[in-house]
């Protein structure tokens, strides 16, 4: 399971967090605060924005109009606002959420999320659905914006990790991801540790590798409390259904209606998917016997989303997921997960 994702949404909020504490600051004062941040990171010359907006109480603040330039033809990201909350920063707890608005992105910064999109290890098995779309295709001639939501809660007193990570994608799909992880001893101050030295560790590489690996040791004695990530398809398998219906099927001018044609072909070859997927998965455990038959009505249009949750029984340690080397070890592991897949 890569960890990296983890360390650099944690490391995120305890800088920030740490930086913008949300007082009470007049919205000039919390520009004159980002302006110290994006200096104090030698980004002034890559981010910019036209106005901040803070509340007058504390709590919140606005950034709009962010454009974050790093030389490409085009900005590797727009956005039309950043709204950060929640915020807590002490040495015990940071927290923060942030909401990016209005998200305009070029190829290299889709690839970030794409990593992002690996944070929970599931890459590989939500690859098994594209079987049931063999012609996948969003329909659309440019990509949306979009709208990315990232909530960080890390808490030494309990030494614990709560984070969510949301992304919608217009007219393709949205999708969820809730989880918590327990037995992080001391995390907070670590990655605080670690944001306040940042800029000494990006002067010498070999330190930065160091400390980033002895973070990621840390995280593999995390403990999985809770985990529950969901997709919801917002018009992409729809559009791709109808793609492969008009370009796929083998019609023949003697069997009558067109459009019935079409839809008996991609029923047969949904029904065809789900067999071949259902000898190749065996016997599931329980929470998940109905997986096949949940991603064919997902590629029939049939249900709009599936839900995937595990709540452990037992104690499930991150390094755990890393030693999958037998069908009988993956059983064991998934017994203990608990999982429960379902349908939106």
């Amino acid at each position: 399971m890569n960890k990296l994702p983890l360390i650099a949404g944690g490391a995120l909020a305890a800088c920030l967090a740490g930086y913008f504490g949300l007082s009470s600051y007049s919205s000039a004062q919390a520009e004159k605060r980002l302006e110290d941040w994006v200096y104090e990171h030698q980004l002034d010359d890559k981010l910019s924005w036209s106005k901040v907006s803070a509340s007058p109480f504390g709590g919140s603040l606005s950034i709009h109009d962010i454009t974050f330039d790093v030389g490409g033809k085009e900005p590797l990201l727009r956005a039309a606002e950043l709204h950060i909350s929640e915020v807590i920063s002490d040495e015990q707890r940071s927290r923060m959420r942030l909401r990016l608005q209005g998200i305009e992105a070029d190829q290299q910064a889709m690839g970030g999320l794409r990593q992002l999109g690996q944070m929970g290890g599931f890459n590989r098995q939500l690859n098994q659905a594209t079987r049931f779309a063999p012609a996948v295709n969003t329909g659309l001639r440019e990509m949306p914006a979009f709208n990315l939501a990232l909530f960080v809660d890390i808490d030494d007193d309990d030494s614990s990790l709560v984070s969510e990570l949301e992304l919608e994608l217009p007219e393709l799909f949205s999708t969820r991801l809730h989880y918590q992880l327990n037995g992080l001893r001391n995390l907070n101050r670590e990655l605080q540790r670690f944001t306040d030295n940042l800029a000494d560790l990006q002067e010498n590489p070999l330190l930065l590798v160091q400390e980033t690996e002895d973070l990621a040791l840390a995280m593999q004695r995390a403990e999985l409390g809770s985990l529950q990530v969901s997709l919801r398809d917002l018009g992409m398998l729809k559009r791709s259904a109808a793609l492969y219906q008009r370009y796929n099927t083998p019609l023949d001018p003697t069997a009558g209606s067109a459009d019935k044609q079409r839809e008996k072909h991609l029923r047969q070859q949904v029904a065809e998917q789900q067999r071949e997927c259902s000898e190749e998965l065996g016997r599931l455990p329980r929470g998940l016997e109905d997986t096949c038959e949940l991603l064919g009505q997902l590629a029939l249009g049939e249900i709009r989303g599936l839900s995937l949750s595990l709540e452990p029984e037992e104690r499930v340690r991150l390094s755990d997921l890393e030693r999958l080397d037998s069908p009988a070890r993956i059983n064991r592991l998934l017994d203990r997960l608990n999982p429960q897949l379902e349908s939106l």
